[in-house]
């Protein structure tokens, strides 16, 4: 039997035939295990301890084994490197890098002692750190998936590395937020005690005081109890933490519709079965 097409009909039938053969071969390239790591020597003698703790505690392969999941169509390289004195950490065509100044920015905020919260020193480099790459990470996923995003990227990566750091075990994942949410006070108040330009808010960043209270709202909307701190250490309002659950679950919503169909659930099991996260940190 024949039928009748009209060119509405028409057109659409060729639009999906011309288009279905690719997806389904941009679908094949997708392979999981796609982050490697790669240590670059040091140019500044003085971020040699750095090179060597990263090494020794194998931290690029680990956090190359957590993102392990994730489908992409290519291989991301994942280097530490000196950057000629620049704190910096950056994305680009394929490559994450993240300097051993940023990383010594670290070290240098690390307190002496524990501080009221149950945080030590190791926590408070060990989670800024692995923050750092899952935020890069978000980048890279962003391009080479080409996942959608609402607003400007940088506060989406930030949301994502919050999101992933979530993901693990509990006693895990508290040491990786309250870790990072450390650094951001300690940035939120060294902006907050200098006057503000009008440079400061055309950054592609998010300034320091809402990159801080927004990651903070993630975890306590993840899970109150928890992060019950975030309010009553970690000053987050009252206001603001009353609708911290929806704002988790708006963002859960979007990894999962988003993300999730490119992530391999069998390696996903392994990695919440494991610590990969957690490294021993050296003053």
């Amino acid at each position: 039997m024949l039928i009748a097409l009209g060119w509405t009909q028409v057109f659409v039938l060729s639009l999906f035939l011309s288009i279905a053969p690719a997806t389904a071969q941009d679908s094949a390239n997708l392979q999981a295990d796609r982050f490697r790591g790669t240590y670059e020597r040091p140019k500044n003698p003085a971020h040699q301890h750095i090179y060597d703790r990263l090494r020794s505690q194998s931290a690029l392969e680990r956090i190359g084994e957590f993102l392990s999941p994730f489908r992409l169509p290519r291989e991301v390289l994942m280097k530490s490197e000196g950057c000629d004195g620049v704190v910096n950490a950056f994305y680009e065509e394929g490559v994450i890098t993240v300097c051993y100044e940023y990383i010594e920015y670290i070290y240098s905020n690390m307190p002496k002692e524990p501080i009221p919260g149950g945080l030590t020193p190791e926590d408070a480099v060990l989670g800024p750190t692995v923050d750092v790459f899952l935020h890069e990470a978000a980048h890279a996923v962003f391009d080479l998936l080409e996942v959608p995003v609402f607003g400007h990227e940088e506060g989406a990566a930030d949301l994502f590395s919050a999101y992933l750091q979530l993901q693990v075990g509990k006693e895990e994942a508290r040491v990786l937020i309250i870790g990072t949410a450390f650094l951001g006070q300690k940035e939120t108040q060294e902006i907050m005690g200098r006057s503000l330009e009008l440079k400061d808010f055309a950054n592609e960043h998010g300034l320091p005081a809402q990159r801080f209270f927004n990651f903070l709202c993630i975890a306590y909307g993840f899970d109150p109890q928890l992060f019950a701190d975030a309010v009553s250490h970690w000053r987050l309002p009252t206001e603001r933490a009353e609708g911290c659950e929806d704002e988790y679950a708006q963002l859960d919503h979007a990894f999962q519709t988003l993300v999730m169909p490119y992530i391999d659930k069998g390696r996903m099991e392994k990695v919440r079965a494991r610590k990969w996260l957690q490294f021993e940190v050296q003053r």
